[in-house]
């Protein structure tokens, strides 16, 4: 047959030569050479499953300040790790994903993904990384389908494709972390990593080391909110890179910055929240954010030492002075890490960011949520260190009448610590904004597991009355005796008073300051049970935080204006004598760690709880009972403020009705008093933004 037959015969079959020479021509094409930015924008795509705003067609240009972070990535990048300590929902997990997808397509090798837990290392390959593969027809085929049935396939926790792989591993495990040899690794919310596992050191160190033979060929991508102060690897690291933050120039001034919490001011007179130019003063507001983000620039904050800082502020013909690309020039010697927080954030509004603000003011859990995942700064739970000298010093300098109603006040509560010697009972009054006043305290002594004195002597103490502001008389609202001691004795007290709770104070990270109470029995002498009691739990770790915050805000005292700041303690000379304030600063916020470190021997080091949280602990030789007795109190009426839904109005309801007067127009945050609903002059508007600027500097420096 010859070929003209066979081409009659056979029409449809191509040409052979076309054939060849055409896979030899796309063979020999030269492929791309793209930066990860630049092969997300063509070829990766977002899968509506991944609960992305934005589905469809990847666009760096919608978060820019994503564009040099995950660049850096790239296989000849002279960067060899890349650090971003950013808020939540900023794009950290999708630097991630474009790196997988680019390493898949361009730049074939082992890669590691590491997550905290078992839990979201399933949930980030369910909702991130598989619908990514999915959605991505230009690539995903390189892929292994997952098929449980075949070996060769991928799995939940393991990638396949062609010339590597790629492991999703949990933190918690040392078994993921072994017997593995990688390129590439992918770190995400460190933060939450143990700090040692299966007594084989560090995860983050144990995946490093399977890096070692691809030497600085490896990358390394971790990103974090932060954690605790002190502690916080991604903080560590950030520090030890070259301290990038993103630069925006002004709309107003062209003056590039960075948007700084400090500048952000709270809608007045019909302006909405801004942040203030550290320039000109104009306002920023969110409708400037597009062009903001479009022209912001990364420049490394970090020099040499004895060198000129970088400014705060840089006009636009100083830029090149400034900035500086990843390991080059005066970064050679240092690794890129990155700096953002929420403001940044596309569909992030200035109005949202100031409300949790706000709402954290008398709040710690709260506080603390705000400045890891919104301002992307570790959270020190100390506050700041109360000595007892300096805080009686501040009791004697602002007195205030024993055993009567602060005008500020709505609320009281009392709660009592049972000793081997007595009771000790504190009364503390309740206001808006965190302001409580201790104005009543007494010790019942006796034997409380031997003789009723002292519970009949604190029986009737729980009958007083308190004289308002208004002239009247006011009663304790809610009581509180810790159970720790004697407790069938504390059960049998407060079972028949049900203004009356038994606490018990529970040191674990977490809890509500005052929780569900559970049933318990309650025994006579004998151990038989005569009947049921409630007991209520105290989550002691943010309530003795609050403590000590409350405390430093006395020490630090009123602005100019007589204001005080949210969440004061206020004591008074007459109250708080020197035996009640080393009792009241006798308790600590230390990691127990290092201590145990310290103290343990060769032999029983290896004993030691690597992953021990910070905790409470009582100074040597210093009592402390006056402290847990007010820690309670605070808890009590953390609890009436929540059961009550106490808002400003309904406080400004609540002071009326106690001291027969309405509040004074100062006494909150807004502009007026719920009475009186009329607009500040522009001297008390200025003096309040100032004030609330001091205030978060000050948190800020703790």
């Amino acid at each position: 047959m010859s070929f003209v037959d066979t081409r009659l015969r056979f029409p449809h079959v191509p040409l052979g030569a076309r054939v060849l020479f055409g896979g030899l021509a796309a063979a020999s094409k030269p492929v791309e050479d793209l930066t990860i930015s630049e092969w997300a924008d063509r070829y990766r795509k977002v899968s509506a499953e991944s609960g992305s705003p934005w589905p469809g067609d990847f666009r760096t240009d919608r978060v820019p300040y994503l564009r040099e972070p995950q660049d850096c990535l790239h296989p000849d990048h002279p960067a060899r790790r890349v650090t971003a300590r950013w808020a939540a929902q900023l794009g950290k997990s999708t630097a991630i994903e474009n790196w997988f997808g680019y390493v898949v397509d361009r730049a074939p090798g082992p890669m590691m993904i590491v997550l905290p837990t078992l839990e979201e290392a399933t949930k980030f390959n369910r909702v991130k990384l598989d619908p990514t593969i999915s959605a991505s027809k230009d690539w995903n085929h390189k892929v292994a389908p997952v098929n449980s049935r075949d070996e060769k396939a991928s799995t939940t926790a393991y990638k396949r494709f062609s010339g590597g792989y790629c492991v999703i591993v949990n933190a918690g495990s040392s078994k993921g972390l072994q017997m593995v040899t990688i390129k590439y690794l992918a770190m995400d919310e460190v933060t939450g990593y143990p700090r040692d596992v299966d007594g084989r050191g560090s995860p983050r160190d144990q995946a490093r080391a399977r890096q070692k033979m691809y030497g600085n060929l490896a990358k390394e991508w971790q990103g974090s909110t932060p954690g605790i102060a002190g502690e916080c690897m991604i903080t560590a690291d950030f520090n030890a890179g070259d301290q990038r933050y993103f630069y925006v120039p002004c709309p107003n001034c062209n003056a590039f910055q960075v948007l700084e919490f400090e500048q952000m001011r709270p809608a007045h007179d019909g302006r909405p929240v801004a942040i203030l130019c550290q320039a000109c003063a104009a306002e920023i507001v969110d409708g400037h954010k597009y062009d903001l983000l479009s022209n912001g620039l990364w420049i490394p904050r970090r020099v040499v030492d004895g060198a000129e800082p970088v400014p705060s502020v840089i006009k636009d013909h100083d830029l090149p002075r400034w900035r500086c690309d990843p390991c080059e020039s005066r970064c050679t010697d240092w690794q890129p890490s990155y700096d953002l927080w929420a403001a940044y954030a596309p569909r992030e509004r200035f109005a949202d960011i100031w409300e949790r603000w706000d709402a954290a003011q008398t709040d710690t859990t709260k506080l603390r949520t705000f400045y890891q995942q919104d301002l992307a700064k570790p959270y020190d739970p100390t506050g700041a260190s109360v000595e007892w000298e300096t805080l009686l010093e501040a009791a004697r300098k602002h007195p205030y009448p024993r055993g009567k109603v602060p005008a500020e006040a709505g609320l009281i509560v009392s709660a009592a610590d049972v000793q081997g010697y007595g009771i000790k009972w504190v009364v503390y009054a309740i206001g808006p904004r965190g302001q409580r006043w201790l104005i009543d305290r007494e010790v019942f002594e006796g034997k409380p597991d031997q003789d009723d004195e002292p519970w009949i002597a604190l029986s009737d103490a729980l009958g007083r009355k308190y004289q308002t502001a208004g002239g009247g008389e006011v009663g304790i609202d809610l009581s509180g005796v810790d159970s720790g001691w004697i407790t069938d004795r504390v059960y049998r007290f407060c079972s028949n008073r049900p203004h009356c709770f038994a606490l018990d104070g529970q040191p674990k990270h977490g809890l509500p300051w005052l929780g569900t109470p559970k049933k318990r029995d309650i025994r006579d002498r004998n151990k038989r049970i005569i009947g049921k009691a409630l007991l209520y739990p105290v989550g002691l770790y943010d309530v003795k935080t609050e403590v000590v915050a409350g405390l430093a805000n006395l020490v630090d005292g009123p602005d100019k204006a007589g204001r005080w700041p949210r969440n004061t303690l206020h004591l008074t000379g007459e109250l708080a004598d020197e035996h009640f304030v080393k009792e009241l600063t006798a308790e600590r916020l230390v990691d127990p760690e290092q201590e145990s470190r310290a103290n343990a021997n060769k032999k029983t080091r290896s004993l030691v709880k690597p992953n021990a949280p910070r905790e409470w602990q009582k100074l040597p030789g210093r009592a402390n009972d006056w402290f847990d007795a007010t820690v309670y109190a605070l808890a009590l009426a953390w609890h009436l403020e929540h059961k009550r839904r106490l808002n400003e109005v309904r406080w400004a309801e609540l002071l009326l009705i106690v001291h027969g007067k309405p509040a004074t127009p100062d006494l909150f945050d807004a502009a007026a008093s719920p009475f009186e609903r009329k607009s500040p002059p522009a001297a008390t508007t200025e003096q309040r933004q100032q004030e609330r600027a001091r205030r978060r500097d000050k948190w800020k420096k703790r």
